[in-house]
């Protein structure tokens, strides 16, 4: 039943039964995704840095952007795992980076996180995540219908991370949302716990709440192979400095960029002597959300 809605109380799990007959000869589409992201809290701001690679059909595209900015300030937007769905069954592997950069995927979670955004001015705090659902739910029900997600059925596709610095309060806030098809088809947006103190509208940071340091994405890979693996090699002092923060209010915005776009260097580095699920590397790239909006 289409524009249904479902909410479980646990975390205010949203789903939208999105059920309908597969077309005999149906296309399945595929994703563009692989991403390492590192959110770091600091006294002037958020921090925010990711791998600049996407690996469709395990080609390697560099030099994709991945830190969103909409029109509204103070505000970022990361998509993991895949970004876009589209059907790429008929590009030559040679030609999928291209084609990719060249044509707007049917299914692109980053373009409707932004769209979301840019419709509304309401503080972070009261977001419609419902209205965000709904429309996710409009851009991808056509395709569940058609069949061309069903090698995505009973799988995560992606997560959303929505970013926001407060300046009146000095205040980093996120919220973590996963897309999921359940196993026959059915459209779900479900926070996800970033820390212990995760509640439905995500997590924030003061400056006297404990020092961060947040991976996105491959975080499994980052947490053996990157901060305790063949990684560690490539770790600066940076990175051991921030560490050695206690608190938000201690850790200047300078070093928490410098560490956090040398964790996602290291993680580049490490996949080059043990690979990672998916693809970490072709560059990288930061923003500092602080009284205005900075990439790094």
């Amino acid at each position: 039943m289409m524009g249904h809605l479902v909410v479980n109380a646990s975390l205010a799990l949203i789903s939208v039964v999105a059920m309908g007959c597969v077309e005999q000869g149906y296309v399945q589409f595929s994703g563009a995704g692989g991403t390492l992201a590192i959110f770091v809290p600091t006294r002037g701001g958020l921090v925010i840095a990711a791998d600049m690679r996407q690996s469709p059909g395990g080609i390697f595209c560099d030099g994709i952007n991945k830190i969103l900015l909409p029109r509204r300030p103070r505000t970022a937007v990361v998509v993991t795992g895949n970004i876009t769905l589209q059907n790429t069954s008929n590009i030559p592997k040679t030609d999928l980076c291209d084609y990719l950069a060249k044509n707007r995927a049917p299914i692109d979670f980053g373009r409707s996180a932004l769209e979301f955004l840019d419709s509304t001015s309401a503080p972070f705090a009261e977001l419609d995540w419902a209205a965000l659902t709904d429309h996710i739910y409009e851009s991808i029900v056509p395709y569940i219908k058609a069949g061309n997600l069903n090698p995505f059925f009973g799988t995560e596709i992606a997560q959303i991370i929505f970013a926001e610095f407060e300046p009146d309060t000095q205040t980093s806030k996120l919220l973590s949302l996963a897309v999921k098809l359940d196993p026959v088809g059915n459209f779900g947006l479900q926070p996800l716990p970033v820390t212990a103190a995760t509640t439905i509208r995500g997590d924030s940071f003061h400056l006297h709440s404990d020092r961060q340091i947040l991976p996105f994405g491959e975080v499994p890979y980052y947490q053996q192979h990157v901060i305790a693996g063949v990684g560690q090699q490539f770790l600066t002092q940076d990175y051991f400095d921030l560490v050695g923060k206690s608190k938000v209010a201690d850790v200047d915005p300078g070093l928490a960029s410098a560490a956090a776009l040398n964790l996602i260097s290291a993680a580049s580095k490490a996949t080059d002597i043990v690979a990672a699920p998916s693809g970490i590397g072709g560059g990288e790239s930061a923003v500092l959300l602080a009284t205005e909006t900075r990439r790094l």
